[in-house]
């Protein structure tokens, strides 16, 4: 796998679990009927919203993660340029 590859995963993996965070959290405060933000809206109204936002984030990122592993075209041309021979000097 390549060094790209790697990097992104590891942000990606990062990134679904600070989601999964937020989306635990806001359901605590939605059973607990507490506003996460007290914007001024509903605590049913503002945690939900806050809930289904994160379940799309993280849908999100399960197809980026999906979508990076399953590059295969990108890798097979950077091993093929890695393993042409270089033209010898006369």
């Amino acid at each position: 796998m390549h060094t790209y590859r790697k990097r992104t995963l590891t942000v990606l993996n990062s990134l679904l679990f600070v989601f999964l965070a937020v989306f635990i959290f806001a359901y605590i405060q939605f059973r607990r009927q507490i506003p996460i933000l007290n914007s001024g809206l509903t605590y049913y109204v503002e945690d939900m919203l806050i809930i289904l936002l994160s379940l799309a984030s993280i849908a999100k990122i399960v197809y980026e993660i999906h979508k990076v592993e399953h590059h295969h075209e990108l890798e097979e041309r950077i091993s093929s340029k890695n393993n042409k021979k270089k033209p010898k000097k006369k």
